[in-house]
């Protein structure tokens, strides 16, 4: 950690197309050796897609994020000589940054074609609370669920 200054935030751009920061960093998360354009082309293809068969797409893709967002997790604590894991809250900035990563992981994990249609069907899964995304989610919470007794080693 510094000494000197704390780090100054930067700002947040949102995304040509719907005007939403989330949105662009999902595009920041999809992006491979700086290749912007193609991320964008995968996620508003997937985004036309549900436009296609449903109404409005950025709804769905932010009930699908929320969906998916952890409310508690486990970290690990040394105590003694022996490590602990305990149950914290997460922050805002790293539940929807968890959430996003869960979402694209899942998804280049599908067996679909494409990456668009593989994303399309894991943002439709997740905002009707199923698919891997968020099962990975409940994994997470079931962990913490577990080692609830471990919580009094909270710093």
């Amino acid at each position: 950690m510094s000494r000197k200054r704390k780090a100054p935030k930067r700002k947040k751009y949102s995304d040509p197309k719907y005007r939403s920061e989330v949105v662009s960093k999902f595009i920041n998360s999809i992006m491979y050796d700086g290749k912007r354009s193609t991320a964008e082309k995968i996620l508003y293809s997937a985004l036309d897609k549900m436009k296609e068969k449903n109404d409005d797409p950025l709804k769905i893709f932010n009930s699908a994020v929320s969906n998916v967002r952890p409310n508690l997790e486990v970290r690990s604590r040394r105590v003694g000589g022996a490590t602990y894991q305990v149950p914290v809250e997460v922050k805002s900035n790293r539940s929807q940054a968890l959430a996003l990563r869960w979402l694209l992981d899942a998804s280049r994990k599908r067996k679909n074609k494409s990456m668009s249609e593989k994303l399309y069907y894991e943002i439709m899964d997740a905002s009707q609370n199923k698919g891997s995304a968020v099962k990975k989610k409940e994994d997470t919470h079931k962990m913490a669920e577990s080692n609830k007794a471990f919580a009094h080693f909270r710093w």
